[in-house]
């Protein structure tokens, strides 16, 4: 690929990771529920915290496949379509709109495998 090309790829990706960071809010991760967090002796860990801390890790992971999938398919059918003559290009396109759909699927099926395993993680009770 020529130089100009890799330079407006990546700041398409820098500027959508730009745009995804700034729109997701992971919350407060911490394993304790503490009041204040100078004075540690009125501080409670528990399984509330280590939950939480999940739960938000879940959720940057759950945003991240899902914006990511579509950047990328958008970039991909970008390139794919605007490559007149250009078989790299094209190549190029073809393979990041693959990878952006595939993303998507994973989404989906990272969805239903994380709910697998809290019905598990429950007791299999409904």
């Amino acid at each position: 690929m020529s130089s100009a090309i890799k330079r407006i790829a990546m700041s398409m990706l820098l500027f959508s990771f730009v745009l995804t960071s700034g729109m997701v809010a992971a919350g407060n991760v911490m394993a304790q529920s503490c009041e204040d967090p100078t004075k540690v002796d009125n501080c409670s860990a528990g399984m509330d915290g280590y939950t939480d801390m999940l739960d938000n890790v879940f959720e940057v992971a759950h945003t991240t496949l899902q914006y990511a999938g579509f950047v990328t398919v958008f970039a991909g059918a970008t390139l794919w379509f605007t490559a007149r003559r250009s078989s790299d290009r094209a190549q190029t396109g073809v393979w990041l709109l693959i990878g952006g759909l595939a993303m998507i699927v994973f989404y989906f099926g990272f969805t239903a495998f994380v709910s697998l395993l809290k019905w598990i993680a429950e007791g299999g009770s409904s």
